[in-house]
């Protein structure tokens, strides 16, 4: 008789079978193996690590770096001759790199909690491979374009750095359950020593960031200084067509400070108010002028460039994202927008107590008024009648009616404004650190920054007490009340000691309760018993 009867019965493991499928392609049993990992292994498991941790960085980069994804997709436009938005293509890639990373992690991790052996398949390997040297090709071309934005991931750190001493000191924490067992189980003290050295200068390192980077935002809160004025940087432009009589309305309507324009003289001798050096970018010039599409835009008569619509292109590129939010009865009016005269907008902001700031554009030899161009934009100021105290002008034009802005030099800015004896001074954002600003304070000269869009750098620039500031996003930090965040010395020194002793205490006990598993489980009585029971007790000399 044949008995039919099932000798043994192995109850699959789903969750095993996934995490050594995933990582190494084991997807059966009998190839999963509880054995040490090898040094190739480990070797594998620190490149995921470091690739992981590499993108983490280019990750925060890149968010950050959104406050001026504008000028971004500005210079990517003059290189390929057609709108991108970069910005957001990087973001895509970054973020995709980060799940796979991360899912490449949880699974290590996953198998070193479950005992099993850390094999990583070869394709894996290839991706980590390729994946570290996009992060190292695009570390390179980012600080070769973009250098001034590592002064920009600086400035993040005092608003965000308390949290991420926070977040990394929980989640090192977290990880020390895992990192005590397998110190614990290293086979030799030296080994144990440089382990355990590295993790202390890590933990020790996390627990006393805070002495190296000082937050303004810790302040007590009657210290905070009023909220920046803000202008609106060519009106409002994520909201309507930049540098139109639309958008200066719609900065109008969130309560700005002021308006921040650019003016330019047409060939027979008009000032016009427009930014670029052509008119590729922002009009409809290859259907009106398709000849003339690269031509300067001082080489056209103000009636030819009445013609050009500064609207449509709004529409079609949507460069902020906002295109989707508007009524087809502003699509219409936005559609229908042309370049407005220097007069008209002189008339616009007569009518109103706003500042105007403006860059005033020279013109090349080439231009009948190549030698009063400066001087025809300054009698036309003079003549509308608006008050000098009203009119920031770049540049040093001490000699007209106007007040002047420089072009601070970065090395000493305060001893370069002082030295001229200027009232106003204007810089890009990463030019300027919080003490500068607070000795322009102090001799009372108005300090305006350029270009802060994003809420994190307006709350630490109300923190610093700055001036004012210049925006493409007027309508997003005219609704903040307060700076994001905000603590009173005392509350932050309490918050970061009690992080920190908690970490430590559990750290402490993490090491206590590991060491004592491990040594139950490795000299357990009911082991000895077994033992005995199968082998005979152990006699003396035996």
């Amino acid at each position: 008789m044949v008995n039919h009867a099932k000798l043994q019965y192995y109850k699959q493991n789903y969750c095993l079978v996934c995490m050594t499928g995933l990582l190494g392609c084991r997807w059966h049993r009998y190839k999963q193996s509880t054995r040490d990992s090898r040094k190739r292994d480990l070797v594998v498991f620190t490149l995921v690590l470091l690739t992981f941790l590499f993108i983490d960085f280019l990750l925060y980069y890149v968010l950050i770096a959104k406050n001026d994804v504008y000028n971004l997709n500005w210079y990517m436009f003059w290189e390929f001759k057609k709108w991108i938005s970069m910005h957001t293509i990087l973001l895509a890639v970054v973020v995709t790199l980060f799940c796979y990373l991360f899912l490449l992690m949880i699974l290590s991790v996953c198998h070193v909690i479950n005992g099993h052996q850390l094999y990583t398949h070869p394709v894996h390997i290839v991706f980590v491979v390729l994946c570290l040297c996009f992060c190292i090709a695009v570390t390179v071309v980012l600080d070769e374009l973009w250098k001034t934005e590592w002064a920009v991931v600086w400035l993040s750190l005092k608003i965000t750095g308390p949290f991420l001493q926070i977040g990394v000191v929980t989640l090192m924490t977290a990880l020390t359950w895992i990192i005590a067992k397998q110190w614990l189980t290293l086979s030799t003290c030296c080994v144990q020593f440089v382990w355990l050295t590295v993790y202390l200068i890590v933990m020790s390192g996390l627990y006393i960031s805070p002495l190296f980077i000082e937050s303004p935002c810790v302040k007590v809160i009657k210290d905070i200084p009023h909220k920046p004025n803000i202008i609106g940087h060519r009106g409002a432009p994520a909201l309507a067509p930049e540098n139109t009589l639309i958008s200066f309305q719609t900065a109008m309507n969130y309560n700005v400070y002021g308006i921040e324009t650019d003016i330019r003289l047409s060939y027979d001798g008009v000032p016009f108010v427009f930014h670029d050096s052509t008119f590729r970018r922002t009009t409809n010039i290859a259907d009106v002028f398709p000849d003339y599409i690269d031509s300067s835009v001082s080489a056209f008569n103000i009636s030819e460039i009445k013609q050009l619509n500064v609207g449509s292109w709004f529409l079609k590129e949507n460069p902020f994202g906002t295109v989707g939010d508007l009524s087809d009865e502003e699509k219409n009016i936005y559609n229908s927008q042309s370049i407005p005269t220097f007069e008209e907008l002189l008339t616009l902001v007569n009518k109103t107590d706003l500042i105007l700031m403006m860059d005033v554009f020279g013109t090349s030899e080439w231009h009948p008024e190549h030698n009063r161009t400066i001087k025809i934009y300054m009698e036309m100021i003079k003549n509308s009648g608006i008050p000098k105290s009203r009119v920031w002008v770049t540049g040093n034009h001490k000699d007209y009616n106007v007040t002047s802005i420089p072009f601070p030099e970065t090395n000493n800015p305060v001893q370069y404004v002082m030295r001229d004896n200027f009232t106003h001074v204007n810089f890009e954002h990463h030019m300027l650190s919080g003490e500068e600003i607070m000795e322009f304070q102090k001799y009372n000269i108005t300090t305006n920054v350029f270009q802060v869009s994003a809420v994190w750098l307006y709350s630490l620039y109300w923190c610093m007490g700055l001036s004012s500031v210049t925006s493409d996003k007027c309508h997003v930090l005219e609704r903040l009340k307060e700076p994001i965040w905000h603590l009173p010395p005392r509350n932050y020194l309490i918050l970061w000691i009690a992080v920190d002793v908690l970490s430590a205490l559990a750290v402490i006990t993490i090491f206590i309760v590991q060491r004592r598993r491990i040594l139950r489980s490795t000299f357990s009585p009911k082991q000895v018993y077994f033992t005995d029971v199968i082998f005979g007790p152990k006699r003396p000399g035996n």
